[in-house]
């Protein structure tokens, strides 16, 4: 396998840690404004290859249910991009970036009681770590000023909505041991973001948040959180998961936050707090506790392509 294949995990996290520095970048733009013009543009970009699938004669359309799953994952993607981008307009980009971690524990747990795959002792651990690895964020946090913890707080229900995303996906992307074929990525995609981004456009309007104009910088910036972080990061991560195992892919991932910190210490001279410092290692300890001994599950379910969307 080429060295450049064996890369690719972690250009995909280098991808998405642009996201929160281009979301600075889109001021004075609102942060649900910036969202939705995120999902305008993905969904723009994926839409002719949505059409070429459509047109395929051997396409299997989603079922029912799938459709059911697609719809949800479209309101929950929404609500995660609502809240998560919002939460960067009060806390520091390293925080929210690093809060955003604990959704692969959120789905894990969801997937315990709902999917029935059994947790054992370590992922309870991992669990347990991760809530005093956000705790202490939290305390870190609240020392510098009150306005960061509301903004963890809006950091926290973006993890949840993104982990209940990602668990639409589970039940909707991959083969089914009945038989039922998992929905194509771009047949997948589509409908999601589109979905997502009239959400986002009706909950702007509905805040009051102007759709423009906006100065030249922040076009330029909107377009760049579409197709760098989304677009290419996305792609390159469901690209690393057809041709790499899913352990490396993951873990590459959890470099994201990290590298999100770093470029917002070099472009915002943004210091991590002490709590940061103490907090964000504990919380990658617990996603990879997770990465490295995945749930059992009690069903044979071939594993989803689509990943974590990100920041």
């Amino acid at each position: 396998m080429s060295p450049f294949l064996r890369a690719l995990p972690l250009f995909a996290a280098l991808a998405y840690a642009w996201a929160a520095i281009f979301i600075r970048w889109s001021e004075p733009a609102g942060p649900l404004a910036i969202a939705f013009y995120r999902m305008l543009v993905a969904t723009t970009f994926w839409a002719p290859f949505y059409l070429m699938k459509r047109r395929r004669r051997d396409r299997i359309p989603p079922t029912r249910r799938q459709w059911v799953y697609m719809i949800l994952a479209g309101i929950f993607l929404c609500l995660h991009f609502a809240t998560w981008t919002s939460s960067l307009m009060y806390t520091s980009v390293a925080s929210a970036v690093f809060l955003i971690l604990t959704q692969p524990v959120m789905v894990a747990v969801a997937a315990h009681f709902i999917l029935k795959e059994r947790l054992t002792g370590l992922h309870w651990i991992a669990l347990a770590l991760a809530v005093i690895g956000a705790g202490i964020i939290f305390g870190g946090d609240i020392s510098i000023s009150r306005d960061y913890i509301f903004g963890d707080i809006l950091a926290l229900i973006g993890a949840f909505f993104a982990g209940a995303y990602l668990f639409m996906a589970r039940l909707t992307r991959p083969d089914h041991e009945d038989g039922t074929p998992g929905v194509q990525l771009a047949c997948y995609l589509v409908p999601v973001y589109g979905l997502s981004a009239v959400g986002l456009l009706i909950v702007t309007l509905a805040f009051g948040e102007p759709l423009g104009p906006f100065p030249k910088e922040s076009w330029l910036a909107m377009l760049g959180l579409g197709l760098v972080p989304t677009v290419i990061g996305h792609s390159l991560f469901n690209f690393s998961l057809k041709h790499l195992s899913a352990l490396p892919v993951n873990i590459a991932l959890v470099i994201e936050p990290v590298g999100a910190s770093l470029l917002a210490i070099v472009f915002f001279q943004e210091a991590p707090s002490q709590g940061l410092l103490i907090g964000s290692p504990i919380l990658i300890v617990s996603v990879v506790m997770i990465f490295l001994r995945p749930p059992i599950t009690r069903k044979a379910v071939v594993p989803p392509e689509s990943g974590i969307p990100g920041a």
